[in-house]
């Protein structure tokens, strides 16, 4: 009884080590990417935003212990990024982004 208990407990658990070394590297990546790559190459924008988003995502996946939360957050930051490089992100957009995803995340804490 305590053993199958444990190997419950024990497939439960979530590893940690893993997403740490994943998110390293694709901040690693994000940061090569904005140093070494010519902003004008060939799909070098939309590289760096679907890294940036995974980066984002891994990170507060980890952080909030949720990947439910770490996607709303990783959505509304990437997109007011982007709002950002098409050169309408002010603290308007941000404000109605976050409330967006907080809104977001009380409707669906709330469904049964």
């Amino acid at each position: 009884m305590r053993k199958e208990t444990r190997q419950k407990q024990i497939l439960r658990r979530k590893n940690f080590f893993p997403s740490l070394i994943l998110t390293f590297l694709l901040w690693s990546i994000v940061g090569a990417i904005i140093y070494f790559v010519d902003p004008y190459a060939f799909a070098a924008i939309p590289a760096f935003f679907i890294l940036f988003f995974f980066s984002l995502l891994f990170t507060f996946s980890t952080i909030l212990a949720s990947t439910r939360r770490g996607l709303i957050v990783s959505i509304t930051l990437t997109l007011f990024m982007f709002l950002r490089y098409i050169g309408v992100g002010n603290i308007l957009n941000f404000l109605l982004l976050a409330g967006a995803a907080v809104a977001f995340e009380l409707y669906s804490n709330k469904a049964p």
